[in-house]
C-alpha cells in the first residue's frame, strides 16, 4: 500500500468522521415539504421567505413575501425568528432543501418548502 493511499484513506475518514459528528443532533424532522395548496393555507402562520436573486423576486413574487440571499438567511446575525416557522420558496425547491437544511442547523423552528417552487405556484392554473 503506498503512502498516498494511506493519506487519503485517512482524509476521508476524517472527512466522514466530521460529517457525522456536524448532523448528530441535528432534528431534520423539522423540515417539511408541502404542496401548493398547504403552502398557501399556512404561509401567513410564520415568516415568508423568498431565496431567489433580487432580480426575479421584484418581477415576480408571493405577496408578502421577504427575499434574502442565503448568506444573510442563515448567518448568525439573521433578522429570522427562530421562534416562528419559516415557509421557503426559490424557483424550483432545490435550493430551499440544501437552505432548510442550515437553518435547521441554526436552530430555527420548523421550515415548510413549496414543493416545486414558485414555478409550481404560477403553474397551478396553467
Amino acid at each position: 500500500m503506498s503512502v498516498s493511499s494511506v493519506i487519503i484513506a485517512i482524509i476521508a475518514g476524517l472527512g466522514l468522521g466530521w460529517f457525522m459528528v456536524r448532523n448528530k443532533n441535528v432534528d431534520f424532522s423539522k423540515i417539511h415539504f408541502i404542496n401548493r395548496n398547504d403552502f398557501i393555507n399556512n404561509m401567513r402562520k410564520g415568516q415568508l421567505i423568498d431565496i431567489r436573486k433580487k432580480e426575479a423576486f421584484e418581477q415576480d413574487k408571493i405577496k408578502g413575501a421577504r427575499n434574502f440571499k442565503v448568506g444573510d438567511l442563515t448567518s448568525k446575525y439573521s433578522k429570522l425568528r427562530k421562534d416562528q416557522s419559516i415557509y421557503l420558496y426559490c424557483s424550483n425547491g432545490k435550493k430551499s432543501k440544501r437552505v432548510a437544511k442550515k437553518l435547521i442547523r441554526n436552530n430555527t423552528s420548523d421550515v415548510y418548502i413549496l414543493e416545486g417552487g414558485i414555478k409550481a405556484y404560477n403553474n397551478y392554473n396553467q
